[in-house]
Formats: structure tokens, sequence, C-alpha cells
């Protein structure tokens, strides 16, 4: 296949995938109004979303468990499906008995996270031999982060709310301008 070849069939794949622009659109626009609702409303959007892992962690407990006793599982992987499966209903369950407590599970999760990324990115850097200073920044701001929201958890989930509302109109607006692009291809 020569490079002209492959150019068309990417122009081609680029007028299939335009001919659902409206699709990408809506993305957009439902991404440019869930940010503008998470810094209008950063409070109510923690909450909301607190609500939404609680009942994540109780679901996605239960399938684990099911899957615990499916068949042709060695007894180390059922074993660790019905016990994480486990702690991760009584986690759920927990979250959802009270809003509060769902929000310091979110913060726990998210400081969690943050701690282990860094820890992760340090260690990465540890394995290699060559530029590595990134990774020890990267680590460094993670494990920073990590201890801030450990910290201050309420003015961090306001921060975290702030920047993925800030995320969320950039990407929509990326999103909304690539739907036309991709319409003005698919006439084409």
């Amino acid at each position: 296949m020569t490079t002209v070849d492959s150019t068309v069939l990417v122009e081609d794949d680029m007028a299939d995938i335009g001919k659902h622009w409206g699709l990408i659109l809506a993305l957009g626009i439902v991404s440019v109004i869930a940010g503008v609702v998470a810094m209008v409303w950063p409070g109510a959007t923690i909450l909301v979303l607190a609500i939404l892992v609680g009942a994540w962690l109780l679901v996605s407990g239960i399938f684990q468990v099911v899957r615990g006793f499916a068949r042709g599982l060695s007894g180390g992987t059922r074993a660790m499906l019905i016990i994480f499966g486990g702690l991760s209903i009584i986690i759920g369950l927990f979250a959802l008995s009270g809003v509060w407590r769902a929000v310091e599970i979110l913060y726990l999760f998210i400081a969690i996270g943050f701690l282990f990324q860094g820890i992760g990115l340090l260690f990465a850097a540890g394995d290699r031999s060559g530029s590595r200073g990134w990774d020890i920044f990267g680590g460094i701001v993670m494990l920073v982060g990590g201890v801030v929201i450990l910290a201050w958890p309420v003015r961090s989930l306001v921060v975290l709310a702030w920047v993925a509302g800030i995320w969320l109109v950039i990407g929509g607006i990326v999103e909304i301008i690539a739907a036309f692009r991709l319409r003005s291809l698919a006439k084409a």
C-alpha cells in the first residue's frame, strides 16, 4: 500500500465518522454543561460524585463476589474476588449510609490514589537509566497532592471539582469544534 492509498483510506474513515458528527457534538455540549455545573456548584458536584462512587463500589463488589463463584478459577483468584468484592460491598454500603461518609470515602480514594501514583512514579524513575527528571517531579507533585488532600479534604475536593469543571469545558469545546470539522469532512 502506498502513502497515497493510506491517505485516501484515512480520509474515507474520517468521512464515515463524520456521518455521526451529531453524536460528537452532543457529547461536547454535555461535557460543557457538566463542566459549568461542576464550577458553579462544586459542593453539589462533590456530593453527587461521592454517592456515585459509593454506588459503584456496591455494584462492583456484588459482581466481584458473584464472579468469585464462577467455574474455572484458581483458589487464589476465587479468594481474592470474594474478599475484595466483600470489602467493596462494605465500603459501598458505608458510603451510601450517609452523604458525608460518601465524601470521606471519595477524598480518601483520591488521596490514596495520588499517593500510590506518586510512589509508583518515583519507583519508575529509579528503574530508568536515562532521563528521569519528569518522573521524579511528577512523583513528588503527586505525593504532595495526596498529603494536601488528606490535610485539607474539603478545600481540596472543591479545587478538584473546579479543575474537573474547567477540563470538561475545554474538552467539550474541543469536541464541539471536532464535530463541525467532521461534518464538513462528511459533506466533502
